[in-house]
C-alpha cells in the first residue's frame, strides 16, 4: 500500500511539473515571446447553425485555421433566441481579456431600438465591421408588383394591405420602414415569419406578398430559369446604392425614384473593458483573413462586401447607423416584472423550506444520519459557490484547485495524511482537464 502511494505521489508530481511548466509558458503571454492569443478564442453566433451570419463566420474561422501565423482556432458557439439578444447577453457578462467574442450583425441595434434589449454596443468594445451583406426585395414571379413603385402605391392607396415579412425589431423591419417613409403616406402590414427559409415559403405559398433577404439568400432560393412563376420567386429591387455584381438585372430603389441605401453589416465585439492589445490582435487577426482569397471568393458567392472599418472610422459607423434608424424605434413594452428577481426570489424560498421541513426532523435522525446531512449541505455550499465563482469570472484552474481539494478534504474527514495526495489530486485534474480541453480538443473554458 506504501509503495502505491509513493508511485502515486511520484506520477503525479511529475506530471504537475509539466503543467505548471506549460501554465507558466502560457502566463508569459504579456512580457515574453507568446502573445495573446495563447488560447483557442471563442465566437459567439447568437443565430443557429446554418444561418447566415453563422455561414459568414465559418467562412472566417477556417481561414484563421488554415494560417499558419495564428496557432490558435476560433471555436463557434450557437446561441441563438431572444431576436439575438441571448447571444449578445451572454459575451457583455464575459471576462474581457478577448478570448470570447460576439459576432452580430445590425439585428443588435435594431434590438435595442425595438426595446427587445436593454443593451447596445456601446455595452461592448466594438472590435472591427467585416463584411455587408447586399439587400433585396423579393416578391413571387407572377406577383402584381413588378417593380418597387407599384409596391409602394398599393401600399399607399390601401395601407396595411401589402403583407409584408418582417419580424417587428428586426433589422428588416426597420428597413422596411425606411422603404415607408420614401413614399409618404404607404403603410405596409407587417407578419412576423422568423427566418429566410419560413419567409421564402411563405411568400411561395401566397401567405406573404414581400420580403427582405439578403443577395446570397435570394440566388439560393432562386429556382432555375423556366420554372412556373408561381412557383419561383423575383427580386424587384436592390436597397444599396449601387447594382450587386451577383445580380446586375436588379435596378437599385434609388434608381426607380426611392432614395435607400441600406445594407446589413457584420460585426466583431469583445465585452467591455478587454485590454487594447487583445482587440489590436484581433484586428490584426480579422484583417488578414477578410485578405484571404479564399475568403474574397467565398464571400463573394455570398454576394457579401468585404468591408473593414476598426476603431473611430467604425464607432462613427455605428452611430450613423444607429442615428438613421432610430426615427424608427418602437416603444418597449412597460410594466413587465424582473424575472430573474422573481426567479431568485421563488428558488430562495423553496430552500428555506426544505431547510425549516430539514431542522424540524433534524432531532428524529441519528448521529450518523445527521452527520450524513451536514456533509451533503457543506458539499452543495462549496459547489454553489464554485459555480458563484466561475460566473464572476474567476479563472477556471483558480476556482477548481480549492473546490475539489475542499470536497475531497471533507470526504477524507480532514485526515492529515490524506492531505497531500488530495491537494496532488485537486491541482492534477484542474490543470490536466484545462490542458485537454483547450490545448487538445479547443475547447474554451471560464
Amino acid at each position: 500500500m506504501s509503495s502505491s502511494r509513493t508511485l502515486f505521489s511520484i506520477v503525479s508530481s511529475v506530471l504537475i511539473c509539466g503543467l505548471i511548466g506549460w501554465k507558466a509558458l502560457n502566463w508569459r503571454s504579456g512580457s515574453g515571446s507568446l502573445q495573446f492569443p495563447n488560447q483557442p478564442i471563442q465566437v459567439v453566433v447568437p443565430y443557429s447553425a446554418g444561418g447566415g451570419t453563422d455561414t459568414f463566420v465559418r467562412i472566417i474561422e477556417k481561414s484563421i485555421a488554415a494560417n499558419e501565423k495564428f496557432t490558435q482556432p476560433f471555436v463557434i458557439l450557437n446561441q441563438p433566441g431572444g431576436g439575438s439578444t441571448i447571444g449578445g447577453r451572454y459575451v457583455m457578462g464575459s471576462r474581457p481579456d478577448g478570448y470570447r467574442l460576439l459576432c452580430n450583425n445590425d439585428a443588435l441595434i435594431a434590438a435595442q431600438l425595438a426595446g427587445i434589449a436593454n443593451f447596445g454596443y456601446e455595452e461592448l468594445t466594438p472590435v472591427a465591421q467585416l463584411g455587408t451583406m447586399s439587400l433585396v426585395l423579393i416578391v413571387r414571379e407572377d406577383s402584381p408588383y413588378q417593380g418597387l413603385r407599384s409596391l409602394l402605391e398599393a401600399a399607399k392607396e390601401n395601407p396595411n394591405s401589402v403583407r409584408f415579412g418582417a419580424d417587428i425589431g428586426s433589422p428588416a423591419y426597420f428597413y422596411a420602414k425606411e422603404l415607408e417613409e420614401t413614399s409618404p403616406g404607404s403603410r405596409f402590414n407587417y407578419i412576423s415569419t422568423g427566418g429566410g427559409q419560413k419567409r421564402y415559403s411563405h411568400i411561395l405559398g401566397g401567405h406573404l406578398d414581400v420580403g427582405i433577404f439578403s443577395v446570397g439568400e435570394f440566388v439560393g432560393y432562386r429556382s432555375p430559369e423556366g420554372t412556373p412563376k408561381d412557383q419561383n420567386i423575383k427580386a424587384i429591387a436592390i436597397l444599396t446604392a449601387e447594382r450587386n455584381p451577383g445580380v446586375p438585372e436588379v435596378p437599385t430603389a434609388t434608381e426607380q425614384g426611392f432614395a435607400i441605401d441600406n445594407g446589413n453589416s457584420y460585426y466583431w465585439f469583445a465585452p467591455k473593458g478587454t485590454p487594447q492589445a487583445a482587440v489590436d490582435k484581433l484586428r490584426e487577426i480579422l484583417d488578414a483573413a477578410r485578405q484571404d482569397p479564399t475568403v474574397t471568393a467565398e464571400l463573394k458567392k455570398l454576394s457579401i462586401t468585404p468591408d473593414y472599418r476598426v476603431g473611430e472610422e467604425l464607432e462613427r459607423y455605428l452611430q450613423v447607423k444607429k442615428e438613421s434608424l432610430k426615427r424608427f424605434a418602437v416603444s418597449p413594452p412597460s410594466g413587465l416584472p424582473d424575472f430573474p428577481a422573481w426567479i431568485i426570489g421563488i428558488v430562495l424560498c423553496l430552500a428555506a423550506l426544505v431547510f425549516l421541513k430539514y431542522g424540524r426532523n433534524h432531532i428524529k435522525t441519528s448521529d450518523t444520519d445527521s452527520e450524513n446531512s451536514k456533509l451533503a449541505i457543506l458539499i452543495v455550499a462549496i459547489l454553489l459557490t464554485y459555480i458563484i465563482c466561475l460566473q464572476l469570472g474567476v479563472s477556471y484552474v483558480y476556482a477548481t484547485i480549492p473546490a475539489i481539494f475542499l470536497i475531497g478534504i471533507n470526504l477524507a474527514e480532514w485526515n492529515k495524511q490524506k492531505l497531500l495526495p488530495v491537494a496532488q489530486l485537486s491541482i492534477l485534474f484542474s490543470l490536466g482537464s484545462e490542458f485537454v480541453f483547450t490545448v487538445i480538443f479547443s475547447v474554451p473554458l471560464p
